[in-house]
């Protein structure tokens, strides 16, 4: 009993010392890659290019992918920034928070997304649960409320506040590669109990916690807000929006 209490304070103050803002600032002018989970991503033979950019952005189990460079053909090696849902279980979280691992690969920035009470929760559970000093970064709170009025009593996903947060820099370029919005299976590796289309469809449908449908058309929207900006994709998401009336570059790398 007493432990508990011991990790919890501790925790506590491990999260009022090493929780940070992150700063969007650092993506003014750069080069920006997002990496998403799914299957189109892979087969395209472009992790030197994605790897070519200034910063790599990837979402929750990512890293395990990286660290035998199995897929580095594809999907390249680079992990500058990670957006992780903090909850660490392998079956449908972000897997385990391995600092160790993401030191090695040279993260710069773990970001847990969800700037509220929930998310500043599951944070001071890592502290509690690892009491570690490790510096956390969350989001500016009034984007996230503003992009979850579209959301009802569902709540976005990690990939999902990534790709609102690239977007939204003053970035020069942005190349996103790996969202389908479920729309395909996962890449080889990343989930595969659930790499299965409509496997994965009936999970999300009974867990009721997110809406893929919802995500895409809130997508579409901060998409055409920075429709200004340098923005290409993948060919499968290129065809997806294009089945919508939304035509966006292609890379050619």
């Amino acid at each position: 009993m007493l432990t508990r209490y011991y990790n919890a304070f501790c925790g506590f103050l491990l999260l009022l010392r090493n929780t940070r803002r992150f700063d969007t600032n650092i993506l003014t002018g750069k080069r920006i890659a997002i990496v998403g989970p799914a299957s189109s991503a892979y087969q395209t033979n472009r992790g030197k290019y994605i790897d070519g950019f200034d910063y790599v952005i990837r979402i929750n189990k990512s890293p395990l992918l990286l660290k035998d460079g199995k897929y580095e053909a594809d999907i390249g090696k680079r992990l500058d920034i990670l957006f992780h849902s903090f909850f660490e279980n392998d079956f449908s979280g972000g897997g385990p928070l391995d600092f160790e691992l993401y030191d090695a690969l040279g993260v710069e920035y773990v970001i847990n997304p969800i700037p509220t009470f929930f998310g500043k929760r599951v944070t001071f559970n890592f502290y509690k649960k690892y009491l570690q000093p490790r510096v956390v970064y969350g989001l500016a709170p009034e984007p996230y409320a503003e992009a979850v009025k579209a959301f009802g009593r569902f709540r976005p996903t990690t990939g999902f506040c990534a790709l609102k947060m690239a977007l939204e820099a003053e970035f020069s370029e942005l190349f996103i590669t790996g969202f389908t919005f479920f729309k395909t299976a996962y890449g080889s590796g990343y989930r595969d109990a659930l790499k299965d289309v409509e496997t994965n469809k009936k999970y999300i449908n009974d867990s009721n916690i997110h809406n893929p449908d919802i995500e895409y058309e809130q997508f579409k929207v901060i998409l055409a807000a920075n429709r200004h900006k340098r923005i290409t994709t993948d060919i499968q998401l290129k065809q997806i929006l294009a089945a919508d009336g939304v035509i966006i570059d292609e890379v050619q790398a």
